[in-house]
């Protein structure tokens, strides 16, 4: 199993490029390393964790038609080629697509992957065909919810582009119902806010933890990009209303999973940023214990994925019916 993959230098240097005026981001040292290949980075745990985790709730990947929808640089597209799917990689930014075609020649995967880039995803979905599979891993926080409407339509046309029966598999999204942003500002109370708050994203400016840069748009709407206000359970539900499908994280078997979860050492970085005095490792077994109170509270008696009341939406699956 993969612990590390070394990139071009070539490679590396995209990288940089690409995150280049969010180096006073928070969480920036985190997005560098997330996007190459040490063993905290994506494509190592999408292929230790994520994939294998979808292969329990959805069946083996191999010769599986997936859309991983908002690929960004292709650590997912890469470890579900690896696994081998045939995979539809999309992404709205040009720059993230050219990575994402870099990274998957480097990874020898380039005859498992098709790749798509537009402007708006209705310009392409006619011409993909359908899936057993759709992905969105990281991705629903960076769809803005002042745009009215645009979460729901793209929800129901990914759904609409599955398979009877079909899997839409949401996962690593910023759960709005915890006050604490960890995904992006490394601020409390702004996933509280208004989506598109003026005052969030003054506080978040004035704080040095927001920068006006390329890729994304100026002002509020830029915040909302950058993924401050993720999504609920809740709300993901009711854009696929209308259509018939079954949360697959209340199917017994299925519902004692949060997720491969972040590995203790993770917890060290929370626990500083929330102030919290005894250790990143009580912190861990703390999570845990809560895990355990809401799977037997939550999915056992109200029939509510763990992952509803989780810091994140993952490994959260819809089943086509």
């Amino acid at each position: 199993m993969m612990t590390s993959f070394e990139y071009s230098e070539e490679f590396k240097r995209l990288i940089v490029g690409a995150l280049k005026g969010t180096e006073t981001w928070p969480n920036y040292q985190r997005y560098l390393k997330a996007h190459l290949g040490g063993p905290e980075s994506r494509v190592v745990k999408s292929v230790r964790l994520l994939c294998p985790e979808i292969e329990y709730h959805c069946g083996r990947l191999k010769s599986k038609c997936v859309l991983d929808f908002g690929c960004g640089t292709g650590a997912t597209t890469a470890a579900l080629a690896l696994f081998g799917a045939d995979v539809c990689a999309f992404d709205i930014s040009r720059e993230n697509m050219e990575i994402c075609r870099r990274r998957i020649a480097e990874h020898s995967v380039e005859a498992r992957v098709a790749f798509h880039c537009a402007d708006d995803f209705e310009q392409v979905k006619g011409a993909l065909g359908a899936f057993d599979l759709v992905l969105l891993n990281g991705v629903v926080e960076h769809i803005p919810i002042s745009k009215t409407g645009l979460r729901q339509r793209l929800a129901q046309s990914l759904f609409d582009l599955l398979k009877t029966p079909g899997y839409l598999y949401i996962s690593d999204t910023p759960n709005r119902l915890w006050p604490f942003d960890f995904h992006s500002t490394q601020l409390w109370w702004i996933p509280w806010t208004r989506p598109g708050s003026a005052w969030a994203y003054r506080e978040a400016l004035a704080k040095g933890r927001h920068a006006e840069v390329s890729g994304i748009s100026p002002g509020p709407l830029g915040l909302e990009e950058a993924g401050a206000w993720g999504a609920t359970y809740w709300e993901i539900q009711r854009y696929l209303r209308g259509r018939n499908f079954l949360c697959l994280n209340t199917v017994p078997g299925h519902d004692g999973r949060l997720c491969y979860c972040m590995p203790a050492t993770d917890y060290e970085v929370i626990g500083r940023n929330l102030g919290f005095p005894f250790g990143g490792r009580t912190l861990y077994h703390l999570t845990r214990l809560f895990e355990f109170i809401v799977q037997l509270l939550g999915s056992k008696l109200l029939r509510v994925p763990i992952t509803a009341f989780a810091p994140s939406l993952t490994n959260l699956v819809f089943r086509k019916c």
